[in-house]
């Protein structure tokens, strides 16, 4: 069987479910390359981060704080001045504050993961659309042949490219949707280790009379 050969007839024949593959494929791409540059853009090395942060807020030195968070950046610092800034609230108006924020920060990260997740459900059964569709094709076109089994089963295997293409652009789509969703999750962890540490400052005398400013996290 030349391959080559059955994937240009595939693409010819049944460009209506070669089309919708090729989409899918193409948005995969697009989605993956830029989760990971956003990603990469804004890994910062939380833990260091975190240490430097509680010694500033040990000395009660918010302009300090402030400072290191815009040095580090990104959605991390930016979570991380929202922090700083609701200091001086009330404990409790601090935690749910500050959990609108983190889920503000958290949708930053999961942009555009539920159309890697939709691919991933949709793609195997639209090759399976195909196969299927191929299948009753090559059934019709035998049937008063009397074609013999060996030129059916090429047929039935031509067939199935559909399938297999769709379940290649679904596997490409699910693993890398796992691992956008991990490395969320990890930057959640994150996020909940700067709760933990800013309720420990949270409404002390020592930030009493601080000004609380806007939050620093875009509304989306």
């Amino acid at each position: 069987m030349n391959l080559l050969a059955d994937l240009y007839r595939f693409v010819v024949n049944d460009w209506w479910i070669a089309v919708p593959l090729l989409l899918c494929s193409v948005l995969t791409i697009a989605v993956v390359t830029e989760r990971w540059l956003y990603i990469n853009r804004n890994k910062t090395d939380v833990d260091r981060f975190i240490v430097r942060l509680q010694r500033e807020l040990e000395r009660a030195n918010l302009s300090g704080a402030r400072n290191l968070c815009e040095q580090v950046g990104g959605v991390i610092g930016e979570v991380a001045e929202d922090g700083v800034r609701l200091l001086s609230v009330p404990r409790v108006k601090f935690e749910q504050a500050f959990d609108i924020t983190i889920n503000l920060g958290m949708r930053k990260f999961e942009k555009h993961l539920n159309v890697l997740g939709t691919i991933g459900a949709v793609a195997p059964f639209i090759g399976l659309l195909g196969t299927v569709v191929g299948i009753l094709r090559s059934f019709q076109t035998f049937a008063g042949e009397g074609a013999t089994s060996n030129k059916l089963a090429a047929e039935i295997g031509f067939a199935l490219i559909a399938t297999a293409a769709g379940l290649i652009v679904a596997i490409a789509s699910v693993v890398a949707y796992n691992i956008f969703q991990n490395i969320v999750a990890q930057f959640e962890d994150d996020f909940q280790l700067l709760k933990l540490l800013f309720l420990n400052f949270a409404d002390t005398a020592e930030f009493e009379g601080e000004v609380v400013e806007e939050s620093t996290i875009p509304q989306q």
